[in-house]
């Protein structure tokens, strides 16, 4: 090896050595303090062991909770459904225990790492998604359209389904909402298209890019002017209730309300056409009018179909069980726009498409309607 080449191969290894340096000494120096990640976890819903979602089943004989639940319910049922524990992936193999929250290491495991697909109640997978793929296998609910069509399989669509309940996706949907189409999470109508994952925009597509994993908040400080995440494309936001007031750029008034507003407001104004077709058609169709309230069962008797639920109708004992095909179809829309709180963020579009066409399947055979409503 002459002297040049020598000297040219350690001015390499200098190089790369320097950079090395760099790298590790920047990452060690913007590295968050594991201190401040436990603090943030501490604050979060996963870590909320008084919360109802990981103590339902408390005073259960046995107190645990049951193998359908226990993925998203128990820290150690999700454990258990990754295989991390020996166990077949991507099933839950035992009951989970109770007040098991969503731990440090329930998501830093070497099969949460390596999880790069999620299954939806659908059916459908979705993959190569990284990382994402732990938030979505939780938020993507617990049923989906499709579950709709089998229990109402053969059946009328105006035919009453004595004793019939109502059908929801569960709580958090936010990966059945982004994905629209692709993870068929709403109960969607045959001959209708809809859309498909939201693109949003650079560096705000994964779940990450949005909320911090931790806080679970939105990324940026969300409660501080001008220091948020959507702020950055969109001028008019300035704090966390300005987000409600975002739209399409396209400035539709899909509510026919006659305002062009942001697109909470727009699902929010759909959405109570879509309760008022409801009514119309199950006191005009079935005589038993369908009122919605907000704890569980949810959908109750409008014992004198005022419109208004008072506390007497809105109890278990008058929970509405008269569903219809028809109806058991609009009322999983309904569920589905009102579970994922975020759901004008994560894709709107798909949310209004499912809300109108439920409204224009109930107005078919009722005196409800899409007068005034735009179908995205």
């Amino acid at each position: 090896m002459n002297k040049r080449v020598f000297i040219i191969i350690l001015l390499l290894i200098a190089a790369a050595l320097g950079g090395w340096i760099y790298y590790t000494t920047t990452q060690a120096a913007s590295a968050e303090p594991v201190q401040a990640i436990s603090q943030k976890w501490w604050d979060s819903a996963h870590a909320d062991i008084t919360s109802e979602a990981f103590v339902h089943w408390n005073e259960d004989d046995p107190a645990e909770v049951p193998v359908f639940c226990a993925k998203c319910h128990s820290g150690q049922g999700f454990i258990d459904y990754l295989g991390q524990d020996g166990s077949a992936a991507f099933a839950v193999d035992k009951p989970g225990p109770i007040e098991s929250v969503v731990t440090c290491s329930v998501c830093h495991s070497d099969a949460a790492h390596a999880l790069d697909k999620a299954i939806f109640p659908s059916g459908e997978e979705i993959s190569g998604k990284g990382s994402s793929s732990t938030c979505m296998t939780c938020h993507s609910g617990m049923s989906a359209g499709a579950n709709v069509d089998r229990t109402v399989a053969d059946k009328a669509l105006d035919e009453v389904m004595e004793g019939s309940s109502l059908i929801g996706p569960h709580y958090k949907i936010a990966a059945a909402t982004n994905y629209g189409t692709d993870g068929k999470g709403g109960y969607e109508y045959t001959s209708k298209a809809y859309v498909g994952f939201f693109e949003h925009a650079d560096n705000v597509q994964t779940c990450t890019d949005c909320h911090d994993p931790h806080s679970l908040r939105i990324q940026n400080p969300y409660d501080q002017p001008n220091a948020n995440l959507c702020a950055t494309c969109h001028p008019n936001v300035t704090g966390y209730a300005d987000y409600k007031d975002i739209y399409y750029e396209d400035g539709i008034d899909y509510d026919g309300d006659g305002l062009v507003e942001g697109l909470y407001h727009e699902i929010a104004g759909m959405r109570e056409v879509l309760v008022r077709a409801m009514t119309a058609y199950s006191t005009e169709v079935i005589g038993t009018t369908l009122g919605f309230g907000e704890n569980y069962p949810y959908a109750y008797i409008d014992t004198n179909s005022d419109g208004e639920l008072t506390e007497d109708e809105a109890a278990f004992p008058n929970a509405f069980k008269v569903f219809t095909p028809r109806l058991q179809k609009a009322a999983f829309n309904y569920m589905f726009s009102i579970e994922d709180g975020g759901n004008y963020v994560h894709n709107g579009k798909y949310v209004l498409q499912l809300i109108y066409d439920s409204i224009e399947d109930l107005a078919s055979v009722s005196s409800a309607s899409t007068s005034g409503l735009v179908r995205p």
